[in-house]
């Protein structure tokens, strides 16, 4: 009974709720006439639709609100039955409240937290009060991403830094690694030049030769050149022994060569 009266606060005083993307449906949604895709959240016991043409993104598609399943969202309630205990819910309405009470408060080097509703290989999108902001891999750790799917999955939350901001502009520009310890600030203390250590490889860069080593020594990647003497690349995940030939803590970077592939 509290769910259904908080739902129906929601219609009548626009009060903004949260919930979990948990399926996709088609409904017949009345306001429209039609059958169309609808996200589900499940507001303990009452189902909410919110559907796609309520759910502020780009695409109205199937495919757009699967990459959503899992991500926590808010939501105005706009219809509600409580004979079938079925509301129907705008996510636009919401983002668009909340960014209207929270965006203007906001300002360069602030650190947030915000949801993420999407990953993909090389970037996440996440909700920052209301706006979708995409967070390429490079401003996520410190560290070379070779998917970002490895660390992140929607309905995760994330620290972030506001590097730039502009409202009337629709700039914004976050960063998660900001956030983090740089490993690099202490580096030689678990490598140091001339020295052996064994690592699996993670990437082929195609801008640059050689192979990307996720070392096991410490939780960061070096550039190794493969010498002419091997008759073959090493693969993906191989196990490898490299020789770290430069460090340099202030680009991030540490250069080195393949000794053996295991």
């Amino acid at each position: 009974m509290e769910d259904l009266k908080e739902l129906l606060r929601s219609k009548e005083e626009k009060r903004i709720l949260t919930g979990k993307i948990s399926g996709i449906e088609d409904e017949y949604y009345k306001l429209k006439g039609k059958y169309i895709p609808c996200a589900i959240i499940w507001y303990n016991e009452i189902k909410v639709l919110i559907p796609s043409t309520h759910l502020g993104i780009s695409k109205i598609n199937k495919s757009m609100i699967r990459g959503m399943l899992g991500s926590e969202i808010d939501f105005i309630v706009i219809d509600i039955d409580t004979t079938s205990n079925i509301a129907i819910a705008s996510r636009k309405d919401a983002m668009e409240l909340r960014s209207k009470l929270k965006l203007p408060k906001l300002k360069v080097n602030d650190s947030v937290i915000v949801r993420i509703l999407a990953v993909g290989v090389k970037h996440i999108i996440v909700e920052l009060y209301g706006k979708e902001i995409i967070i390429k891999a490079d401003e996520l750790q410190h560290t070379y991403i070779l998917n970002c799917k490895d660390y992140y999955s929607p309905g995760d939350h994330l620290k972030v830094r506001i590097k730039n901001i502009d409202i009337e502009k629709d700039v914004f520009e976050l960063s998660a690694k900001d956030c983090l310890t740089n490993p690099f600030n202490a580096i030689r203390k678990y490598i140091t030049e001339n020295g052996e250590y064994t690592g699996k490889v993670v990437a082929f860069p195609k801008k640059n030769s050689g192979i990307v080593v996720q070392l096991d020594a410490s939780n960061v990647t070096c550039l190794a050149r493969v010498p002419a003497r091997f008759n073959k690349y090493p693969h993906y995940l191989d196990n490898v022994l490299v020789k770290v030939t430069e460090i340099k803590e202030n680009k991030k970077l540490i250069y080195a060569y393949l000794m053996r592939i295991f």
